[in-house]
This record gives C-alpha cells, structure tokens and sequence, in this order.
C-alpha cells in the first residue's frame, strides 16, 4: 500500500506505506487545461459586487478525476496487468527479506501527490487475534518478538472491526463506518467508512471489503485449574481484501476512476503457476477470486449505487459551504459543476442553472467554474 504497512505472509494492507515495497513510477501526471467562455457566449453577466473579480469571461477548470489518462501497467516480475493514471504508482507486497510473497500477494495503486486515493487488493492474509489476552498468551508462551504477540487485537470477526484494528499500523485513525451495504459473492461484507490519514490530518472516506474468518486455537487458561476456562489464541484470516479511498471531499468525483483501475486487474498465468508451487492448496482460491473480481466489483457498485444517500448529500453540501462553492448545472450537457458561491447571483444567463437536487451532489463534478 501507499502507507506504512503490517506484514503477515508479507503482504501489506490497508492505508499504510508499506516500508518493504518498492514501487514504479506510471509517467508524468497529464496537465489540467481550461477553457473560457466569452460574456457573449454565456449570456449576460452582471458584474460582480464590490470587491469580486471585474467583469470578465468565465473560466471552467475541468476537475482532475474527469479527464483521467489512464495508461496500462505491467509488473516487472510478469504477475499482473492494470490500467492507471498517467502519474500513479504502483506497489507490491515484498517478505521481508525482499522477496515476492505469492501468497499473501498484495497491489496497491495510489496518486503520489493526494497518496488518500488509492486502490488496494490483497488476495488473503493472516492477520489479528480476537483479545488482548490472547495476545498476552503468545507473548508469555514465545517471547514479545514473536509474531503473534505483535499482532493488532481485532476482537469480533467482521470487515469493519478489521480494518478498524489495522488504524495504529497502517498510518490511519478515526476508522468509522457510514454504512453497511450487504455481503459480496465471496461472503465478504461491504461497508462505506470515513478515516483520518495520519500523514497529512486529512478526513478520507471510502468503500471496503474483506472476508474475515476466525482460526480458533483453543487453549487453556490454567492448565493446572481447569475451573480457568478456555481462551481462543488463533489468528484471524481475511480474503479479497479491497480498499478505494479519497479524500472526504473527492469521494464521489474519484469512485468511477477507482472503481475502473480495480476492475482492470489481471492476474497472468505464470503468477498462477508459481502461486501454485508456493501453496499448491490455494491455487483454486486465488483463480476463483480473479474470475469473480469483477463480480464482486459489480456487487460492491450495485450496493453503493443503492445506499441511503442522505449522509452523503449533507456531507457534499458540507463540503461545498467550507470550500466556497455551489453545485450548479450546465443545461447544455447535463454536467454538473462547482461554481464560485455567489455565481448564480451574478449570472443571468441560460446555460448554467442552479442545482439543488440530489443527482447534484451524488454525480461527479465535471469542473470548477469561476471568473478570469
């Protein structure tokens, strides 16, 4: 991932840089260009009260997730394919020693400049316990350096608890679920949730997916009291593990961009052939998984798409009160944009009309209009 990272199997996860993995420069980020319409053009504009730019041509600067290039990745080692956009990066999970870990195999996608977008997938990992006194269990029984005694504590076996837990590892905080949107066709929960990226303080907000089972390892308490009880020491396992994040703000511009790039991931055969000889066993798991990608995609966007928008709306129009915008239409193409706020108290012209309704704020915004 773009962050810093846990390793188990070594794959890194979720909103964490990963400080084994080395990563490959897409290209150069393709440069923002606007277009200016004349008064003429745009119909009569008053001039704008004291103290705003003079009377003038508007300029529409188009918004950065609309005109997206995307370009095709090919990992140097052969595994896989993936269409990005020009300027991202592209990291893979690496053992410690370096080597490619097959297993817990692991690709994240990610903007260097706004490192909250990103697109990560990891095929399955073993990570978590269910209680801090399962941990204390393996830290007096093998020593504090020992792997599971380092583990985060995930408590419940769920999608939300999980990525919740990997917060203080993976340079995120504040890890809070919008929504829950139903179960995937792999068994996996979907959820929309709302993060703090520690890096930067910035709020992001974004959907994600794993399949979480429990590997209970049933121990007792005191071996020499039996009236103790038992304790549950085994890790917790997660599969098709699937995070798509921006920031706060940017969510519902960047889904479509995200949302393309995971739907574009294509494992080769050879990285099936030496998945195989790595862990024979899950070599009909990690095909599986790849044939239903899109699938599973498909199920993730058909719960979004049906969600109860309410919280969404607010926080655009939240958004838009804190950034100095209004959402207004172009009635020409059906676009939606941020305009200055104050813009349609100085336009009077026909093609731009205010824009209130829910569509405004759940359609990405094809660009910024304000005066030249």
């Amino acid at each position: 991932m773009n962050r810093r990272g846990f390793i188990v199997g070594g794959a890194a996860l979720v909103a964490a840089q990963c400080p084994f993995a080395g990563f490959a420069a897409i290209g150069p980020a393709a440069p923002a260009v606007g277009r200016h319409h004349a008064p003429g053009q745009e119909g009569r504009i008053v001039p704008p009260p004291k103290g705003l730019p003079p009377k003038g041509a508007l300029r529409i600067r188009p918004a950065e997730a609309a005109h997206v290039k995307f370009v095709r990745y090919r990992d140097p080692s052969g595994y896989f394919f993936v269409n990005v956009p020009a300027g991202w990066k592209v990291r893979t999970g690496l053992k410690p020693d370096g080597k490619i870990d097959l297993i817990s195999y692991a690709i994240t996608v990610f903007d260097p400049k706004r490192p909250e977008r990103e697109v990560y997938f990891c095929l399955n990992n073993a990570i978590g316990l269910r209680s801090t006194e399962a941990r204390n269990w393996h830290m007096r029984n093998y020593g504090p350096n020992h792997l599971f005694a380092k583990m985060p504590v995930v408590g419940e076996p769920t999608t939300e608890s999980f990525f919740a837990a990997m917060g203080p590892l993976c340079g995120y905080r504040q890890f809070t679920v919008l929504e829950r949107l139903g179960r995937s066709a792999l068994g996996g929960n979907v959820v929309v949730a709302e993060s703090t990226f520690a890096a930067s303080g910035r709020r992001m907000q974004g959907l994600y997916h794993a399949v979480v089972k429990p590997m209970p390892q049933i121990v007792q308490r005191n071996m020499f009291n039996p009236a103790a009880g038992s304790l549950d020491v085994g890790v917790i396992t997660e599969y098709s593990i699937i995070s798509e994040t921006a920031p706060k703000e940017e969510f519902v511009d960047w889904l479509p961009v995200l949302d393309r790039i995971f739907a574009s991931i294509a494992f080769t055969e050879a990285f099936h052939r030496q998945r195989k000889a790595a862990w024979a066993q899950v070599m009909g798991t990690s095909r599986y998984i790849m044939q239903t990608a899109d699938s599973i995609r498909g199920m993730i966007m058909d719960s979004y798409n049906r969600r109860n928008a309410t919280y969404d709306v607010l926080s655009q129009k939240r958004s838009d009160a804190t950034l100095g915008y209004e959402r207004v239409q172009d009635t020409e193409t059906g676009e939606y944009y941020r305009a200055e706020n104050g813009f349609t108290d100085w336009y009077h012209g026909t093609r731009y009309r205010p824009a209130t309704e829910k569509a405004a704020y759940l359609s990405p915004v094809s660009g910024y209009i304000n005066w030249k």
